[in-house]
């Protein structure tokens, strides 16, 4: 049957090594007196928000917004937005990975629209504009540089959600020089995390072919770019490959929506404050052959877009694969010590404000289903840090 659909806008895209060089021109072009540069901590101390405030202070007044640690937060949202209401005319560049992003396009927004973050959650209230928006990513997976949704945790550390079109950015800086410190734990982390929203989107309820255009393509450049990152840094063709793919799958995800593992993921998110590619690789990896069973040809073109030639039932154990490559377990190092519990992580999938991704996929549990998926989770977690722990011991 036919079907009717709509596309979000496409962000230009400055793509390729030594793209940074770009932003002072790109500056000029928006009418701004000001730019506040959001990143966190960890970016600041690699040297990078010195260095784009170098490219920026001969013609704007710079400010730096550096978020705390970890995910965001509707505290740290409502800091930031202070920060740029006292400057004139603000430009907001985001710098880092998608928790730095995820804070730069909901300052943008903010900034322009009164009230505190809390009054935006869930698209309860209109944003009434942005300021202008440049992103500059620094890690290949969340694709929130494309996307018109950001995460936010609420003051019970609750993961919520906002979204519009108003913090879809002007521009996106694509430098994979930019990517080259991320440690590998985080690449593949990150990474994974792409790969899940590009098969999330092409085979949830949302999925028309303007979705698998992208995400496609996405999952082919991952399979054959990921391993390679993790394996060598210096490969700035594989990092340029993972940086276009996680776009694509942005922008997939932007247009579709995620599924079942994504619902999964900000269950453990919410509850255990596992990073978010750990715990959508885990949701997927976990619930991926239950969710084809019954729905194979939906499945088809990711499997052969991972692998030629491969069935969908076959595409688990592929996907496995490609965590066993990216070396995904040394990315649980930290959490070697968290026992889950069932029960918890079961009522956290049913939360309303799960809800939403569990009905995109591509199968949707039945209240029989919650427990099983969980207990499937969990016993994932347990395995690969026991495998994590025996190749720990192994001899040098």
């Amino acid at each position: 049957m036919p079907m009717n659909f709509t596309t979000g806008r496409q962000v230009p895209l400055m793509v390729g090594a030594g793209a940074l060089s770009q932003l002072p021109g790109l500056c000029r072009t928006y009418k701004a007196s000001s730019a506040l540069i959001v990143a966190d901590a960890g970016i600041a101390a690699t040297g990078l928000v010195d260095q784009v405030t170098s490219l920026l202070d001969d013609d704007l007044q710079v400010a730096r917004f550096i978020a705390p640690a970890g995910e965001p937060t509707l505290a740290t949202v409502d800091a930031g937005a202070d920060a740029a209401r006292k400057l004139e005319a603000p430009l907001v560049i985001g710098v880092g990975g998608g928790s730095s992003l995820d804070i730069a396009k909901l300052v943008a927004a903010l900034v322009m629209s009164p009230g505190p973050m809390a009054d935006y959650l869930l698209a309860r209230t209109p944003w009434l504009g942005r300021a202008p928006l440049v992103m500059i990513p620094t890690t290949s997976g969340t694709g929130s540089e494309v996307t018109r949704t950001s995460i936010v945790a609420d003051a019970q550390g609750h993961k919520q959600w906002a979204w519009g079109d108003e913090l879809l950015p002007e521009a996106v800086l694509l430098d994979p020089e930019l990517t080259r410190t991320l440690p590998a734990p985080l690449t593949a982390a990150t990474g994974l995390d792409a790969f899940v929203h590009a098969l999330e989107a092409t085979s949830g309820q949302g999925r028309h072919v303007f979705i698998e255009a992208s995400a496609l393509q996405a999952m082919r450049l991952i399979g054959q770019a990921l391993p390679r990152t993790v394996a060598a840094p210096d490969d700035l063709e594989a990092r340029q490959k993972m940086q276009v793919a996680a776009c694509l799958a942005g922008q997939a995800i932007d247009n579709g929506g995620t599924g079942l593992g994504h619902n999964i993921g900000h269950a453990l998110g919410s509850l255990y404050h596992l990073p978010h590619g750990v715990a959508v690789t885990l949701g997927v990896e976990a619930t991926l052959a239950w969710t084809i069973k019954g729905r194979e040809a939906v499945f088809a073109p990711a499997a052969n877009a991972l692998a030629s030639g491969t069935a969908a039932r076959d595409l688990p154990a592929r996907f496995s694969a490609l965590v066993d490559a990216a070396c995904f377990n040394e990315a649980l190092a930290p959490f070697a010590d968290l026992e889950m519990d069932v029960e918890a992580l079961a009522a956290a999938m049913q939360a309303a404000e799960n809800a939403p991704m569990a009905d995109n996929a591509a199968r949707r549990p039945g209240a029989d289903d919650w427990r099983a998926l969980a207990e499937a989770t969990i016993s994932l977690f347990e395995r690969r840090l026991t495998f994590l722990k025996a190749a720990q011991e192994q001899p040098a």
